[in-house]
């Protein structure tokens, strides 16, 4: 049932980005045109599809260069080789995670329902383009030493931020709470597990509404609280 009333919180100013450790590729450098900006996101956007469309090693510069409709001059100018590419979409598409990410929650109410909201908006932005051409970086970078090097800090940078976002933008009673932590973590690793099994043949849907129900029911229930307890107690034994 809907709580009767909601409140949305006053509009934060956006994280600084300075706090991300992570290069902007569309960037503008001191004396180039805004339009080599507008370019590389052109190129960034085209090889996030191809990541997701084609896979990683499908995703190279021809293929990228066809889907932003560049030739293959434009694309030697901004990316000279694979590599170069590769590198910046990591960034590029962390960047974005995070974006899209800090967009949805500024919008939830501050009800009762808030960690529904929640569940709710992670599960749909797992169905989008950049979880998938992510997932291909990062099941790529197990075998691909050159991928891990930048991929490996990308990652750890994503999760610092997503949690420095989480704490500034949820309810200060559930950010102080004890186990803040552990049942984001919960959340977002049963989330993204579910989202890479896509193929599932038998039965999916039910499957796939079950593990989420179970998700709401967890952040929601009563109990939650003691469950949590109980689970740090398991590591201090």
């Amino acid at each position: 049932m809907k709580s009767p009333s909601t409140t949305r919180r006053p509009k934060r100013e956006p994280q600084d980005r300075k706090d991300w450790l992570l290069q902007d590729p569309t960037a503008v450098a001191a004396g180039e045109l805004a339009k080599s900006g507008l370019t590389r996101r052109r190129i960034m956007d085209a090889a996030v599809r191809c990541l997701a469309r084609l896979g990683y090693a499908a995703t190279t510069t021809t293929e990228v260069a066809k889907a932003a409709n560049l030739t293959r001059a434009a694309m030697q100018y901004h990316f000279p080789s694979r590599m170069d590419l590769i590198e910046a979409c990591v960034h590029y598409v962390t960047r974005r995670r995070l974006d899209m990410y800090e967009a949805a929650m500024s919008e939830i109410p501050n009800d009762r329902d808030y960690f529904v909201h929640a569940i709710d908006i992670g599960w749909e932005q797992l169905q989008k383009p950049e979880f998938l051409a992510f997932t291909e970086l990062s099941l790529a970078a197990r075998s691909d030493r050159e991928l891990a090097v930048v991929f490996s800090p990308a990652l750890a940078e994503y999760d610092r931020a997503r949690r420095l976002t989480a704490q500034r933008l949820f309810p200060p009673g559930q950010v102080d709470a004890a186990l803040f932590d552990l049942r984001n973590d919960i959340i977002s690793f049963l989330l993204e597990g579910l989202a890479q099994q896509r193929h599932l043949a038998f039965d999916a849907d039910r499957r796939r509404v079950m593990v989420l129900g179970f998700l709401k029911a967890l952040s929601t229930s009563r109990d939650a609280g003691g469950m949590l307890q109980k689970a740090q107690e398991w590591t201090n034994p």
